[in-house]
């Protein structure tokens, strides 16, 4: 019997998703021959022309198809197709909002439309349509891969992981889906997870750049740099003209104190790629800018005002011309650009992490109205006696990675960073409490299990050491939790003027989960907070265990304090502690800089240079002198 209509254009249809391109043509040429106005058969070779990447045929034969059958979907949804492919972008958007109109049940129009919002910067609207395609069809893994990719556009990086985990879910496992997976952990930051999506890209493809570039990402963020260093330097290897992975060998040997070096990789990751913000803003944090760098700081406020850079790039190129402008002592412009920063940062933010005052003011009032003096001395023979942890605490930008270099000098000291360990495990010490008997309670039992599990982490990351110093300056919220946890472990507050603090918070980016960028009253009120919880403390806590370093204390009687400090934790006293910038062990904090040199004075009493421009910062000068009473 001879094939019928129907089953050469099934057959056609078949050959075309096949990959069996001159089949599907050979077929479709056919059905015209003997029907011209064969609508299913100009389809195919419609799309026969635009996987031949002949955008002339394609655009020509399915116009036809368009003018015949106005309600059709697929010749609008292939017109898309080739006319995205070809960069021609509004056009593609015109014909994928067609597609949807004559057919919204089509999930892979949905999808079309979607990928053509992403492209134009309309991330909010093309999250809407591919939600749609995965109402339409939850099995399609892109479909998840391009919401993960539209919830990063706006800022939404928990929500995106969650997406681009549900694309290894519904398979195959590819590098190119591992390695998304592992770019979005990196930025909230889980730099052991993103490892575990770097070694396997690298066990499926061992000389991928991704998966090279995406180690070497993890190990620096996890504190191991100079192994992070070396995959960063097979990924240059592999990859001599990207200047990602050489950003990143920069940004290791920043890590190491190798400031020169670090320098000459920052601007070779410039050279090859001009247009972006990460190699600029890691360049002008590696030394002072100097008048004749003004070239370059004339560059950056171009790329600054270039719409088509993504906005992380530019939020990156604000705070590096805040930090250049303040170098070269100009002061207003440095603040404009420092709040043009904070302000974009808050746009990514905004719905993610806001920033909610109730919910602080009620942490703030859960841990004074909890850990009294009379409930910590109930409850002080549950915890350790060892006394290997030395905990750093601080408001951010307080001094807490200088205290940390310092004690981490000393021979009988390791430097753990800043160990996510108790925030993640307990919260603001709220996750550690149950209900029994209608009444909320310590959960002794995990408390104790999270405490053995903790001893073990510093064990593992300083083998041998008699203390080991871990900074997480958000400890603060836990230091009741900890004192019951630790009983002998020592804590070091650093607190430093408030002012000189909330600038330094304004002029640095922050975590993601964080968001006081949305104005200076945020972060006032968020110190304010820290005050009443740190006066808590001072009031409940050993005082033997507890210690107030300040921070300009510190810098202008630095041999005075530093023996203080060393006492303190209980340790002889080491030559060393008084060369902090010769420290070995890497360090991450943004001003990696300022860290590698002799202990300076130059940040203090910053706030002067700034001062007509402080706005609600000012309110906070009245702490300022009650703190140096106290």
């Amino acid at each position: 019997m001879p094939p019928t209509r129907e089953m050469e254009i099934q057959e056609a249809v078949r050959a075309h998703l096949e990959g069996r391109i001159p089949d599907a043509e050979r077929l479709a040429r056919k059905l015209l021959d003997q029907d011209p106005t064969d609508l299913e058969a100009m389809v195919v070779l419609g799309i026969v022309a635009v996987k031949k990447n002949d955008l002339g045929q394609a655009l020509s034969v399915l116009q036809r198809v368009l003018e015949l059958d106005p309600q059709s979907c697929d010749a609008p949804f292939w017109m898309s197709m080739a006319l995205r492919r070809h960069g021609r972008l509004e056009e593609a958007l015109q014909m994928a909002r067609i597609a949807v109109a004559n057919d919204d049940r089509k999930e892979h129009a949905h999808n079309q439309l979607g990928m053509c919002l992403l492209d134009l910067k309309q991330p909010k609207e093309a999250l809407f349509h591919f939600d749609a395609a995965i109402r339409l069809n939850p099995r399609v893994g892109p479909f998840f891969d391009n919401l993960g990719r539209a919830l990063q556009a706006q800022g939404r990086n928990a929500e995106a992981i969650q997406a681009f985990q549900q694309v290894l879910n519904i398979g195959p496992v590819r590098p190119a889906a591992l390695f998304r997976l592992g770019d979005a952990l990196m930025q909230e930051p889980n730099a052991a997870a993103a490892a575990q999506c770097a070694a396997a890209i690298l066990q499926m493809e061992p000389h991928s750049v991704q998966g090279n570039l995406l180690l070497a990402r993890a190990l620096i963020g996890d504190g191991q740099v100079a192994e992070g260093a070396e995959y960063a330097r097979k990924a240059i290897a592999l990859a001599p003209a990207n200047a990602v992975p050489v950003a990143y060998f920069g940004r290791a040997l920043q890590s190491l104190g190798r400031i020169e070096e670090a320098d000459e990789q920052f601007r070779r990751s410039i050279e090859l790629e001009p247009r972006q913000g990460f190699a600029y803003h890691a360049l002008v944090h590696n030394h002072k800018v100097k008048e004749d760098e003004r070239p370059m700081v004339t560059k950056m406020e171009e790329l600054s005002r270039d719409v088509g850079l993504p906005r992380r790039e530019i939020i990156q190129l604000e705070y590096g011309l805040g930090k250049a402008h303040e170098d070269l002592g100009e002061y207003e412009k440095a603040m404009h650009h420092f709040d043009r920063a904070n302000r974009i940062d808050h746009e990514l933010k905004i719905g993610v992490a806001p920033f909610r005052k109730e919910e602080l003011l009620e942490t703030a009032n859960f841990l004074i109205s909890t850990f009294t003096a009379d409930f910590l001395e109930r409850h002080r023979r549950i915890g350790s006696n060892c006394d290997l942890p030395i905990f750093v605490v601080g408001m951010m930008r307080s001094g807490t990675t200088l205290a940390e270099q310092i004690l981490s000098s000393h021979s009988d000291v390791g430097g753990a960073g800043e160990q996510l360990f108790w925030p993640e495990n307990s919260g603001s010490s709220e996750k550690l409490f149950i209900t029994n008997r209608g009444e909320s309670v310590l959960d002794e039992r995990r408390l104790k299990s999270l405490t053995q599990t903790y001893l073990d982490l510093l064990r593992k990351i300083a083998p041998g050491k008699r203390c080991v110093v871990d900074k997480m300056n958000t400890n603060y919220l836990l230091l009741g939790l900890l004192n019951i946890a630790f009983p002998n472990a020592r804590i070091v507050h650093m607190r430093r003027h408030p002012v000189d603090t909330c600038l330094s918070i304004w002029a640095t980016p922050v975590a993601n989960g964080i968001n006081l960028c949305a104005d200076k009253g945020n972060v006032v009120f968020a110190y304010q907070q820290y005050l009443r919880i740190m006066t808590h403390w001072r009031e409940v806590l050993p005082k033997d265990r507890f210690l107030d370093v300040q921070y300009e204390t510190l810098v202008s009687d630095r041999e005075r304090v530093t023996k203080e400090m060393v006492e303190f934790c209980g340790l002889p006293w080491d030559n060393a502690c008084m060369r902090p910038e010769d420290n070995t062990r890497s360090v991450k904090t943004p001003s990696v800089w300022q860290v590698r040199q002799p202990v300076y004075k130059t940040s203090m009493e910053r706030w002067r240079k700034y001062e007509p421009w402080l706005g609600p910062f000012a309110e906070l000068f009245e702490q300022a002198e009650t703190a140096a009473t106290t």
